[in-house]
């Protein structure tokens, strides 16, 4: 507007100083191509977020700039009344096209970062935030999470007689048992260095698999045996939580096994690149929990049971490593069984993946 007004000022003293009819005739036609050009250029970055508010802005500026040079000369005005509408449409229509240029951009930028936050919400599911972050800086996912070889305690859980459960709401079940533990193993976590208190490997239809020392440092100062044990009697409180919630017509028990070994990283080759671990204390874990399903040591653990009063219960079964690593605070709530006792020595039993084993200590909790 100022620019506008500045020119109406700017024809006022040019046309003021012609002396005769003819000069001004010749001011005229040397100003028409001006008067429409600056018109135009006043409305055409002079756009608002409505394009009706700019139409009425554009009428409005050429309504002024009409009755500006009509107050200059009345037959100034009416010569250059085509160049004043030339410059109403020329300015409206590069208005438009700016207008519109600026709302596509505007709007691919916010779909662009709508686009990118959403993205970003679902990987932050699939990796953990220190993952995240070192992605954003440039790294690999690769090169996010331990891959050399370690040791750790593995926490192998099991519900048993899962397959038995009859209820509409089972997998809630399941999944709210899974959520609690997520919570237990993601309690003080920190990426430098990379600790919490377990690390969760994976969920398994009605198991929970999770890592203690590897590939997250413990949260605390006491041995690792100690924390696995105490991060797997935190899981039984959780658990029996959620059973209750749940409410069902019969007792629902679980089962732990705890196995200190070496265990690896690993990324998948191809495909989608989840973290995984392998080695034997994974595969030894999973023996241990398997053990209750042995009828010698079955009987073992229901006589122990029932002289607490106990006729359901759930149980955890350590190996021998993680038994002699505890403090004694935590050695007293386990019953030792002699692999070589006459239990088992006439039920010819063998202990898979642990040959070295002479005893297995088991606790039995309500």
């Amino acid at each position: 507007m100022a620019g506008l007004l500045g020119f109406c000022f700017n024809v006022y003293f040019v046309t003021t100083g012609a002396n005769s009819q003819s000069q001004l005739e010749e001011v005229s036609f040397v100003l028409q191509g001006q008067i429409a050009f600056v018109l135009a250029l006043s409305m055409a970055f002079a756009f608002h977020a409505s394009f009706y508010i700019t139409l009425a802005k554009n009428l409005l500026f050429t309504i002024i700039a009409g009755l500006a040079l009509f107050y200059i000369s009345r037959d100034f005005a009416a010569d250059n009344l085509i160049s004043i509408v030339e410059g109403l449409f020329l300015g409206t229509i590069i208005g438009w096209v700016f207008y519109d240029a600026m709302r596509t951009r505007f709007y691919l930028k916010s779909t662009d970062a709508d686009t990118r936050q959403h993205l970003y919400n679902q990987l932050s599911k699939l990796v953990y935030p220190h993952q995240l972050e070192r992605i954003k800086l440039g790294d690999q996912l690769e090169n996010t999470m331990p891959l050399k070889e370690g040791k750790a305690i593995i926490n192998v859980f099991d519900v048993q007689k899962s397959s038995a459960i009859r209820h509409e709401n089972t997998q809630d079940f399941f999944m709210g048992v899974f959520q609690a533990f997520l919570q237990i193993c993601m309690k003080g976590y920190e990426h430098n260095p990379l600790r919490s208190r377990a690390f969760r490997l994976k969920e398994t239809g009605d198991g929970f698999i999770s890592a203690v020392g590897y590939p997250f440092l413990p949260v605390d100062s006491r041995s690792l045996a100690d924390s696995a044990v105490a991060t797997a009697l935190l899981m039984f409180e959780a658990f029996n939580v959620e059973v209750r919630k749940f409410n069902y017509s019969r007792p629902i028990k679980a089962a732990m096994g705890l196995a200190y070994n070496s265990v690896q990283g690993t990324f998948q080759s191809g495909g989608i690149r989840s973290y995984d671990l392998f080695g034997d204390a994974l595969i030894q874990a999973s023996k241990y929990e398997e053990l209750r399903k042995q009828p010698a040591l079955w009987k073992i653990f229901t006589s122990h049971a029932a002289s607490l009063g106990l006729e359901d219960f759930n149980i955890l079964i350590v190996q021998e490593v993680v038994y002699n690593s505890l403090s004694p605070s935590y050695r007293d709530v386990f019953v030792e069984i002699a692999l070589d006792g006459p239990e088992l020595l006439k039920t010819n039993f063998e202990m898979m993946y642990d040959n070295g084993a002479k005893f297995i200590y088991f606790h039995v909790l309500e």
